[in-house]
């Protein structure tokens, strides 16, 4: 078995560009998504707690997180 790269013949080339185009779509939606969802829970906790225990909180939380939120 060869590990040699195969030319790739153009309509095979052009379903891969279609499928990363979709791909980059999608997780551009996804992190716009992510972050409007982000604004909204950041105002409700605002709104119910207030803004400096919002911000103690938001600091607990992403200082305790692994992955950094």
């Amino acid at each position: 078995m060869s590990t040699a790269l195969q030319p790739l013949d153009p309509s095979r080339r052009e379903r891969a560009l279609d499928r990363l185009s979709e791909h980059c779509e999608l997780a551009g939606w996804r992190a716009a998504f992510i972050e409007e969802r982000r604004a909204v829970v950041r105002a409700r906790l605002v709104q119910e707690l207030g803004p400096e225990l919002t911000g103690r909180l938001l600091v607990s939380l992403t200082t305790s997180s692994p992955s950094g939120l």
